[in-house]
């Protein structure tokens, strides 16, 4: 059984979030709309569920509260982002000339008088997110990606040897598209990009129809061919979830544009 890979049957319903970076009262917002008790209700965040640029940055308290329905709710999906694993490989990662992994622990010492074990019981956390979510009815969702080195379903599955630095994982939690929707990145190395043609080319070896990513903050959302971007919370005028029926086939990106919901309504 591979944990690093949801796959959810074709019956029920799924909430689709993207990035937060530390802002709880948006977690919340989203959570009141799911049903935790109805085990054929998923949820899903799309990893970066951590750092916040702004002052006001309430990381420790999502991840205390989604580490306690993690434990308790088979429905509840939390995809590993590139900021999380930023602490797994102890990798720098700067916003604004800052380095929110060094913030990260200031803020778990500010907020809880020490570091540790808050800090190692947060990393074992991350490495226990999965990756990706598959759906029977035609959806690929991960972090970011896809990486262009897959080229076969070998490549995909070789994703999952537990190599934390290994490069198409790499691709999966920070490429971007070719197309500029982002207006400013700093980033540990050069951006990698990825084209329409990619996109195609890797859900028809995944035997996936659409794709659904965050990562890129996008007003609302962005479609790159058969793949949509989502911002639910971060740099975002309209924040933009997915309310997706599981027993619905999504065949092609209109059926995917159905499911597009804003926050606010």
């Amino acid at each position: 059984m591979n944990d690093k890979l949801i796959e959810l049957p074709k019956k029920g319903r799924l909430l689709v979030v993207s990035d937060l970076h530390g802002n709880y009262n948006d977690y919340e917002a989203y959570i009141n709309l799911w049903d935790s008790e109805d085990p054929d209700f998923h949820i899903v965040f799309l990893g970066d569920l951590i750092h916040s640029p702004y002052f006001n940055d309430k990381s420790i308290e999502i991840l205390d509260d989604v580490i306690e329905k993690d434990k308790k709710y088979s429905n509840f999906h939390v995809l590993l982002g590139n900021h999380e694993w930023a602490h797994i490989t102890h990798t720098d990662i700067f916003k604004d000339y800052e380095n929110q992994r060094e913030g990260f622990e200031h803020l778990i010492s500010y907020k809880k008088g020490f570091i540790e074990p808050s800090i190692t019981e947060y990393i074992r956390f991350f490495k226990t997110m999965p990756f990706f979510v598959k759906t029977a009815n035609g959806l690929f969702l991960s972090h970011a990606g896809p990486s262009k080195k897959v080229k076969s379903i070998d490549d995909f599955e070789g994703i999952f040897d537990g190599d934390y630095n290994n490069p198409i994982l790499y691709d999966f939690l920070w490429n971007r598209p070719t197309r500029n929707i982002y207006g400013s990145c700093n980033v540990i190395s050069s951006n990698k990009k990825y084209t329409e043609a990619d996109v195609f080319n890797f859900l028809n070896i995944v035997w996936s129809n659409c794709m659904v990513v965050g990562h890129s903050p996008v007003n609302g959302y962005q479609k790159l061919g058969n793949q949509l971007i989502i911002s639910s919370s971060f740099e975002t005028d309209e924040k933009v979830y997915l309310d997706i029926d599981l027993s619905k086939d999504i065949l092609h990106m209109n059926h995917l544009l159905d499911c597009i919901k804003y926050l606010d309504d």
